[in-house]
């Protein structure tokens, strides 16, 4: 949950425009999914998918859902509290963001403050070193996942090969076996590269 307070008195939020405030986010989700890309080879796992032979369409509706990967298929979906961050480093932010030349003390204050920005601890006015869960999407129980947790989402369209009947129920099981042993592997690699539980969400667009 955001706080309110603290966005304005720091300046992000003014005479209820939070357009200063959304574009901070957007700066910080860009570098945030460029720190985790520079540890992690997120290409991989979309290109795993797009290679997979599995006739896995593309969900076009979520192509701009990303700041800094272009990918067909992995997004990085974390709400982000940047209401959290300090002055200094919002003003570094503002001031020295640039997508053409990322800075190294950037890169820094992301690595030093991501985990705080993306923990929604924030519950009946002050914040609370809790753990419970959130909602990503509907209210659907595959879309809750723990407030300090690391969330990727995999949206993929309708299958590209018209199939009915056993054959297509075939293909939907096999889907879903790999997209278990790539989430399984992705998971396990954030742990271990990043020391953050991560949760992997599953969308298709059947439409």
């Amino acid at each position: 949950m955001k706080n309110i307070k603290f966005i304005k008195e720091k300046g992000l939020i003014i005479n209820d425009d939070m357009s200063k405030y959304n574009e901070l986010v957007e700066k910080y989700k860009y570098l945030l999914e460029y720190y985790i890309n520079s540890k992690i080879d997120l290409l991989e796992y979309d290109n795993l998918i797009k290679n997979s032979e599995l006739y896995i369409g593309i969900n076009s509706k979520y192509k701009n859902l990303n700041k800094y990967l272009k990918f067909d298929y992995l997004f990085l979906i974390n709400n982000l509290f940047v209401e959290k961050l300090s002055i200094e480093d919002i003003n570094l932010l503002i001031n020295k963001f640039d997508k053409d030349n990322v800075s190294e003390d950037l890169i820094n204050m992301i690595e030093r403050t991501y985990k705080d920005v993306i923990y929604d601890n924030y519950i009946n006015g002050e914040y609370q070193n809790i753990i419970y869960k959130v909602c990503y999407g509907p209210a659907v129980p595959f879309n809750m996942v723990n407030n300090d947790a690391l969330v990727f989402k995999i949206y993929y369209g309708k299958n590209l090969i018209d199939l009915a009947g056993d054959k297509f129920i075939e293909l939907h099981k096999k889907q879903l076996a790999f997209f278990d042993d790539l989430i399984d592997k992705l998971k396990n690699e954030v742990k271990e590269k990043l020391n953050i539980n991560c949760d992997i969400l599953l969308e298709k667009d059947i439409y």
